[in-house]
Protein backbone atom coordinates (compact mmCIF):
# COMPACT_ATOMS: atom_id res chain seq x y z
CA UNK A 1 0.00 0.00 0.00
CA UNK A 2 1.41 3.38 -0.99
CA UNK A 3 1.63 6.24 1.49
CA UNK A 4 -1.06 8.03 -0.51
CA UNK A 5 -3.50 5.12 0.05
CA UNK A 6 -2.94 4.82 3.80
CA UNK A 7 -5.66 5.88 6.22
CA UNK A 8 -4.97 8.35 9.00
CA UNK A 9 -7.22 9.38 11.88
CA UNK A 10 -7.80 12.79 13.36
CA UNK A 11 -9.92 13.79 16.36
CA UNK A 12 -11.67 17.15 16.11
CA UNK A 13 -12.03 18.83 19.49
CA UNK A 14 -12.97 22.42 18.64
CA UNK A 15 -15.80 23.98 16.66
CA UNK A 16 -13.60 25.93 14.28
CA UNK A 17 -11.86 22.79 13.04
CA UNK A 18 -15.24 21.08 12.77
CA UNK A 19 -16.72 23.88 10.67
CA UNK A 20 -13.67 23.78 8.42
CA UNK A 21 -14.45 20.25 7.21
CA UNK A 22 -18.11 20.88 6.37
CA UNK A 23 -17.54 20.66 2.56
CA UNK A 24 -15.78 17.30 2.98
CA UNK A 25 -18.47 16.05 5.39
CA UNK A 26 -21.25 17.07 2.99
CA UNK A 27 -19.49 15.28 0.12
CA UNK A 28 -19.06 12.14 2.22
CA UNK A 29 -22.73 12.23 3.23
CA UNK A 30 -23.80 12.57 -0.42
CA UNK A 31 -21.78 9.47 -1.37
CA UNK A 32 -23.13 7.30 1.46
CA UNK A 33 -25.49 4.54 0.25
CA UNK A 34 -27.89 5.05 3.19
CA UNK A 35 -27.34 8.44 4.80
CA UNK A 36 -29.51 8.92 7.89
CA UNK A 37 -30.68 12.53 8.40
CA UNK A 38 -29.12 12.76 11.90
CA UNK A 39 -25.68 12.07 10.39
CA UNK A 40 -25.88 15.16 8.18
CA UNK A 41 -23.48 17.94 9.14
CA UNK A 42 -26.35 20.43 9.54
CA UNK A 43 -28.14 18.20 12.08
CA UNK A 44 -25.00 17.47 14.10
CA UNK A 45 -23.72 21.03 14.09
CA UNK A 46 -27.09 22.51 15.05
CA UNK A 47 -27.45 20.07 17.93
CA UNK A 48 -24.05 21.09 19.25
CA UNK A 49 -24.93 24.79 19.03
CA UNK A 50 -28.20 24.27 20.92
CA UNK A 51 -27.29 21.51 23.38
CA UNK A 52 -23.49 21.33 23.47
CA UNK A 53 -22.93 23.91 26.20
CA UNK A 54 -25.31 21.99 28.45
CA UNK A 55 -24.18 18.42 27.89
CA UNK A 56 -20.69 18.48 26.44
CA UNK A 57 -18.76 21.69 27.20
CA UNK A 58 -15.24 21.05 26.01
CA UNK A 59 -16.15 17.48 25.16
CA UNK A 60 -16.20 17.49 21.36
CA UNK A 61 -14.62 14.28 20.01
CA UNK A 62 -15.44 13.96 16.32
CA UNK A 63 -13.44 11.02 14.95
CA UNK A 64 -12.41 11.45 11.31
CA UNK A 65 -10.60 9.09 8.94
CA UNK A 66 -8.66 10.44 5.95
CA UNK A 67 -6.93 9.14 2.86
CA UNK A 68 -4.67 12.02 2.05
CA UNK A 69 -6.97 15.04 1.74
CA UNK A 70 -10.09 12.91 1.22
CA UNK A 71 -12.44 12.45 4.19
CA UNK A 72 -13.25 8.74 4.23
CA UNK A 73 -15.30 8.39 7.44
CA UNK A 74 -16.66 10.29 10.44
CA UNK A 75 -17.93 9.12 13.81
CA UNK A 76 -19.53 12.09 15.64
CA UNK A 77 -18.91 11.68 19.38
CA UNK A 78 -18.68 13.83 22.48
CA UNK A 79 -17.53 13.29 26.04
CA UNK A 80 -19.93 14.15 28.85
CA UNK A 81 -18.51 14.45 32.36
CA UNK A 82 -21.14 14.06 35.06
CA UNK A 83 -21.37 16.37 38.04
CA UNK A 84 -20.04 15.58 41.51
CA UNK A 85 -23.29 13.84 42.42
CA UNK A 86 -22.74 11.55 39.42
CA UNK A 87 -19.12 11.02 40.52
CA UNK A 88 -17.95 12.90 37.41
CA UNK A 89 -18.15 9.72 35.35
CA UNK A 90 -16.95 10.36 31.78
CA UNK A 91 -19.44 9.09 29.18
CA UNK A 92 -18.61 8.86 25.48
CA UNK A 93 -21.75 9.28 23.37
CA UNK A 94 -23.02 10.07 19.90
CA UNK A 95 -23.58 13.76 19.27
CA UNK A 96 -27.35 14.45 19.49
CA UNK A 97 -27.89 11.87 22.25
CA UNK A 98 -27.65 12.01 26.03
CA UNK A 99 -30.01 14.89 26.78
CA UNK A 100 -32.48 14.95 29.65
CA UNK A 101 -35.56 12.92 28.76
CA UNK A 102 -37.84 15.96 28.51
CA UNK A 103 -35.80 17.57 25.73
CA UNK A 104 -34.12 14.69 23.90
CA UNK A 105 -34.01 14.76 20.11
CA UNK A 106 -34.14 10.94 19.72
CA UNK A 107 -32.22 10.47 16.45
CA UNK A 108 -32.06 7.06 14.79
CA UNK A 109 -29.67 5.23 12.47
CA UNK A 110 -26.63 6.89 14.00
CA UNK A 111 -23.24 5.34 13.41
CA UNK A 112 -20.24 5.50 11.14
CA UNK A 113 -20.59 7.64 8.03
CA UNK A 114 -18.18 6.01 5.59
CA UNK A 115 -17.31 5.83 1.91
CA UNK A 116 -18.64 2.63 0.31
CA UNK A 117 -15.99 -0.09 0.23
CA UNK A 118 -13.94 1.34 3.09
CA UNK A 119 -16.13 0.11 5.96
CA UNK A 120 -13.83 -2.61 7.30
CA UNK A 121 -10.72 -0.45 7.41
CA UNK A 122 -12.62 2.49 8.87
CA UNK A 123 -14.39 0.65 11.68
CA UNK A 124 -11.06 -0.83 12.72
CA UNK A 125 -9.50 2.64 12.73
CA UNK A 126 -12.27 4.31 14.76
CA UNK A 127 -12.49 1.52 17.35
CA UNK A 128 -8.73 1.75 17.81
CA UNK A 129 -9.04 5.53 18.27
CA UNK A 130 -11.91 5.09 20.74
CA UNK A 131 -9.69 2.74 22.73
CA UNK A 132 -7.06 5.47 23.08
CA UNK A 133 -9.49 8.09 24.38
CA UNK A 134 -10.03 8.71 28.10
CA UNK A 135 -13.54 7.71 29.22
CA UNK A 136 -15.26 5.55 31.85
CA UNK A 137 -18.27 4.31 29.91
CA UNK A 138 -19.31 4.31 26.28
CA UNK A 139 -22.95 4.26 25.24
CA UNK A 140 -23.82 4.49 21.57
CA UNK A 141 -27.57 4.45 21.02
CA UNK A 142 -29.84 3.72 18.08
CA UNK A 143 -27.61 2.22 15.43
CA UNK A 144 -28.96 0.08 12.66
CA UNK A 145 -28.18 -3.56 13.39
CA UNK A 146 -26.44 -3.52 9.99
CA UNK A 147 -24.06 -0.70 10.96
CA UNK A 148 -20.42 -1.24 9.91
CA UNK A 149 -19.47 -0.63 13.55
CA UNK A 150 -21.18 -3.89 14.49
CA UNK A 151 -19.83 -6.21 11.82
CA UNK A 152 -18.09 -9.43 12.78
CA UNK A 153 -14.72 -8.74 14.35
CA UNK A 154 -15.34 -5.01 14.63
CA UNK A 155 -16.47 -4.72 18.25
CA UNK A 156 -14.15 -4.82 21.27
CA UNK A 157 -14.61 -8.07 23.23
CA UNK A 158 -16.15 -6.30 26.25
CA UNK A 159 -18.84 -4.53 24.22
CA UNK A 160 -22.50 -5.27 25.00
CA UNK A 161 -24.98 -4.96 22.16
CA UNK A 162 -28.60 -4.53 23.25
CA UNK A 163 -31.90 -4.15 21.46
CA UNK A 164 -33.62 -0.78 21.23
CA UNK A 165 -36.65 -2.24 19.45
CA UNK A 166 -37.43 -2.17 15.73
CA UNK A 167 -38.14 0.71 13.44
CA UNK A 168 -41.32 0.22 11.41
CA UNK A 169 -41.22 0.77 7.65
CA UNK A 170 -43.90 1.03 4.99
CA UNK A 171 -42.53 -0.22 1.67
CA UNK A 172 -43.69 2.16 -1.10
CA UNK A 173 -41.76 0.42 -3.88
CA UNK A 174 -43.93 0.39 -6.99
CA UNK A 175 -46.17 3.20 -5.74
CA UNK A 176 -48.98 3.69 -3.27
CA UNK A 177 -51.31 1.03 -4.69
CA UNK A 178 -48.53 -1.55 -4.53
CA UNK A 179 -48.06 -0.63 -0.85
CA UNK A 180 -51.77 -1.06 -0.10
CA UNK A 181 -51.70 -4.45 -1.80
CA UNK A 182 -49.03 -5.58 0.68
CA UNK A 183 -51.31 -4.95 3.67
CA UNK A 184 -53.56 -7.54 5.22
CA UNK A 185 -57.08 -7.67 3.82
CA UNK A 186 -58.42 -6.10 7.01
CA UNK A 187 -55.96 -3.20 6.88
CA UNK A 188 -56.53 -2.73 3.14
CA UNK A 189 -60.25 -2.38 3.78
CA UNK A 190 -59.63 0.17 6.54
CA UNK A 191 -57.33 2.21 4.27
CA UNK A 192 -59.89 2.31 1.43
CA UNK A 193 -62.65 3.29 3.85
CA UNK A 194 -60.63 6.14 5.37
CA UNK A 195 -59.58 7.49 1.97
CA UNK A 196 -63.23 7.56 0.87
CA UNK A 197 -64.14 9.42 4.07
CA UNK A 198 -61.43 11.94 3.29
CA UNK A 199 -62.80 12.50 -0.22
CA UNK A 200 -66.32 13.04 1.10
CA UNK A 201 -65.02 15.53 3.65
CA UNK A 202 -62.99 17.39 0.98
CA UNK A 203 -59.78 16.72 2.90
CA UNK A 204 -56.74 18.37 1.36
CA UNK A 205 -53.09 17.64 2.08
CA UNK A 206 -50.63 20.49 1.61
CA UNK A 207 -46.90 19.92 1.25
CA UNK A 208 -45.71 23.14 2.80
CA UNK A 209 -43.31 25.42 0.96
CA UNK A 210 -40.62 27.65 2.51
CA UNK A 211 -42.94 30.67 2.80
CA UNK A 212 -45.48 28.70 4.88
CA UNK A 213 -43.03 26.60 6.92
CA UNK A 214 -42.98 28.85 10.00
CA UNK A 215 -46.78 28.83 10.23
CA UNK A 216 -46.95 25.08 9.66
CA UNK A 217 -44.33 24.51 12.35
CA UNK A 218 -46.43 26.58 14.76
CA UNK A 219 -49.48 24.46 13.86
CA UNK A 220 -47.42 21.31 14.46
CA UNK A 221 -46.40 22.52 17.92
CA UNK A 222 -49.90 23.66 18.85
CA UNK A 223 -51.69 20.49 17.76
CA UNK A 224 -49.04 18.26 19.31
CA UNK A 225 -49.11 20.07 22.64
CA UNK A 226 -52.93 20.20 22.78
CA UNK A 227 -53.15 16.47 22.30
CA UNK A 228 -50.54 15.51 24.89
CA UNK A 229 -51.71 18.09 27.42
CA UNK A 230 -55.09 16.36 27.25
CA UNK A 231 -53.35 13.13 28.29
CA UNK A 232 -51.43 14.78 31.13
CA UNK A 233 -48.09 14.77 29.29
CA UNK A 234 -45.84 17.81 28.70
CA UNK A 235 -45.35 16.87 25.03
CA UNK A 236 -42.16 17.02 22.96
CA UNK A 237 -42.55 20.71 22.16
CA UNK A 238 -42.57 21.86 25.78
CA UNK A 239 -38.75 22.07 25.86
CA UNK A 240 -37.14 25.31 24.67
CA UNK A 241 -34.00 23.69 23.25
CA UNK A 242 -36.03 21.07 21.37
CA UNK A 243 -38.07 23.83 19.70
CA UNK A 244 -34.96 25.86 18.89
CA UNK A 245 -33.24 22.86 17.34
CA UNK A 246 -36.12 21.89 15.07
CA UNK A 247 -37.24 25.39 14.08
CA UNK A 248 -33.72 26.02 12.78
CA UNK A 249 -33.65 22.69 10.96
CA UNK A 250 -37.00 23.47 9.31
CA UNK A 251 -35.69 26.83 8.07
CA UNK A 252 -32.61 25.21 6.58
CA UNK A 253 -34.05 21.98 5.17
CA UNK A 254 -37.58 22.74 3.94
CA UNK A 255 -36.38 24.90 0.99
CA UNK A 256 -34.33 22.07 -0.53
CA UNK A 257 -36.82 19.29 0.32
CA UNK A 258 -34.75 17.54 2.98
CA UNK A 259 -37.41 18.36 5.58
CA UNK A 260 -41.13 18.05 4.90
CA UNK A 261 -44.05 19.61 6.71
CA UNK A 262 -47.43 18.40 5.47
CA UNK A 263 -50.75 19.86 6.67
CA UNK A 264 -54.12 18.16 6.40
CA UNK A 265 -56.91 20.70 5.93
CA UNK A 266 -60.61 20.14 6.60
CA UNK A 267 -62.97 23.04 5.95
CA UNK A 268 -60.06 25.51 5.93
CA UNK A 269 -58.82 24.25 9.29
CA UNK A 270 -55.53 22.39 9.83
CA UNK A 271 -56.34 19.19 11.72
CA UNK A 272 -53.00 17.37 11.32
CA UNK A 273 -49.39 18.32 10.62
CA UNK A 274 -46.72 15.73 9.80
CA UNK A 275 -42.99 16.42 10.06
CA UNK A 276 -40.07 14.39 8.80
CA UNK A 277 -37.00 14.14 6.59
CA UNK A 278 -36.23 12.76 3.14
CA UNK A 279 -32.96 10.93 2.58
CA UNK A 280 -31.99 8.41 -0.07
CA UNK A 281 -35.62 7.90 -1.26
CA UNK A 282 -36.83 7.27 2.31
CA UNK A 283 -39.08 9.55 4.34
CA UNK A 284 -38.21 9.45 8.05
CA UNK A 285 -41.48 10.26 9.83
CA UNK A 286 -40.30 12.18 12.86
CA UNK A 287 -43.20 13.92 14.61
CA UNK A 288 -46.85 14.93 14.24
CA UNK A 289 -49.57 17.09 15.68
CA UNK A 290 -53.15 15.89 15.28
CA UNK A 291 -56.60 17.09 16.29
CA UNK A 292 -57.95 13.69 17.23
CA UNK A 293 -61.63 14.40 16.61
CA UNK A 294 -60.90 15.69 13.12
CA UNK A 295 -63.45 18.40 13.62
CA UNK A 296 -66.09 15.65 13.59
CA UNK A 297 -65.61 15.09 9.86
CA UNK A 298 -62.97 12.31 9.67
CA UNK A 299 -62.56 9.47 12.12
CA UNK A 300 -58.73 9.33 12.04
CA UNK A 301 -57.23 12.56 10.64
CA UNK A 302 -53.67 11.56 11.56
CA UNK A 303 -53.88 8.24 9.68
CA UNK A 304 -55.56 9.93 6.74
CA UNK A 305 -52.77 12.51 6.62
CA UNK A 306 -50.15 9.74 6.60
CA UNK A 307 -51.90 7.89 3.76
CA UNK A 308 -52.21 11.04 1.65
CA UNK A 309 -48.58 11.87 2.34
CA UNK A 310 -47.60 8.35 1.24
CA UNK A 311 -49.42 8.95 -2.05
CA UNK A 312 -47.66 12.27 -2.57
CA UNK A 313 -44.23 10.89 -1.65
CA UNK A 314 -44.62 7.83 -3.87
CA UNK A 315 -45.43 10.15 -6.77
CA UNK A 316 -42.13 11.93 -6.04
CA UNK A 317 -40.13 8.69 -6.20
CA UNK A 318 -39.89 7.99 -2.46
CA UNK A 319 -39.83 4.21 -1.93
CA UNK A 320 -40.20 3.90 1.86
CA UNK A 321 -41.80 5.67 4.80
CA UNK A 322 -39.94 4.89 8.01
CA UNK A 323 -42.06 5.36 11.14
CA UNK A 324 -38.88 5.01 13.21
CA UNK A 325 -38.56 3.36 16.58
CA UNK A 326 -41.19 3.15 19.32
CA UNK A 327 -44.31 1.01 19.63
CA UNK A 328 -47.59 2.41 18.38
CA UNK A 329 -50.69 0.71 16.97
CA UNK A 330 -50.71 2.71 13.74
CA UNK A 331 -47.06 1.80 13.08
CA UNK A 332 -47.59 -1.93 13.39
CA UNK A 333 -50.74 -1.78 11.24
CA UNK A 334 -49.28 0.40 8.49
CA UNK A 335 -45.73 -1.01 8.33
CA UNK A 336 -44.75 -3.84 6.02
CA UNK A 337 -41.15 -4.21 7.25
CA UNK A 338 -39.18 -3.94 10.48
CA UNK A 339 -35.53 -2.96 10.93
CA UNK A 340 -33.80 -3.82 14.23
CA UNK A 341 -32.24 -0.90 16.13
CA UNK A 342 -29.57 -1.52 18.75
CA UNK A 343 -27.25 0.16 21.23
CA UNK A 344 -23.67 -0.56 22.26
CA UNK A 345 -22.36 -0.22 25.81
CA UNK A 346 -18.85 -0.64 27.20
CA UNK A 347 -17.97 -0.21 30.87
CA UNK A 348 -14.32 0.33 31.71
CA UNK A 349 -13.04 -0.88 35.11
CA UNK A 350 -12.04 2.63 36.19
CA UNK A 351 -12.51 3.85 39.77
CA UNK A 352 -15.05 6.42 38.67
CA UNK A 353 -16.91 3.96 36.47
CA UNK A 354 -17.13 1.28 39.16
CA UNK A 355 -18.25 3.77 41.84
CA UNK A 356 -20.88 5.18 39.47
CA UNK A 357 -22.34 1.73 38.79
CA UNK A 358 -22.44 0.91 42.51
CA UNK A 359 -24.38 4.12 43.20
CA UNK A 360 -26.76 3.41 40.32
CA UNK A 361 -27.38 -0.13 41.55
CA UNK A 362 -28.03 1.10 45.10
CA UNK A 363 -30.48 3.66 43.78
CA UNK A 364 -32.41 1.02 41.88
CA UNK A 365 -32.61 -1.16 45.00
CA UNK A 366 -33.91 1.74 47.10
CA UNK A 367 -36.55 2.60 44.50
CA UNK A 368 -37.62 -1.03 44.23
CA UNK A 369 -38.02 -1.36 48.01
CA UNK A 370 -39.95 1.89 48.13
CA UNK A 371 -42.40 0.63 45.52
CA UNK A 372 -42.90 -2.63 47.41
CA UNK A 373 -43.45 -0.85 50.72
CA UNK A 374 -45.80 1.78 49.32
CA UNK A 375 -47.58 -0.31 46.70
CA UNK A 376 -46.45 2.04 43.92
CA UNK A 377 -46.37 0.32 40.52
CA UNK A 378 -43.10 0.35 38.60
Amino acid sequence: MSERDQLTTRIIRDEGAWDAIRPEWDSLYALSPSPAPPLAFAWMRRWWRVYGAMYGPGGLRVLTVWRGTILVAVLPLYLHSGNIRQLAVRSLRFISTGEAEEEEVCPEYLGLLCLPGDEAACHAAVWAEIGRLAWDQLELLDLSAESPLLQAGALPPNAQVFSRGPSYVADLTGGFEAYVARLSSRNRKAVRHLLRDGERADARLEIVGPDQSAGAFDDLRRLHQERWAGEGSPGAFSARRFIEFHSGLVQEWVPDGRAILARLWLAEEPVAVLYGFVSSRTFHFYQSGVRLDGGGRVESPGILAILLLMQALADRGVTALDFLRGPATHKTRMATLEHPIVGVRIQRPTVRGIAHRVVQRAGRIVKSRFRVQTGVRA
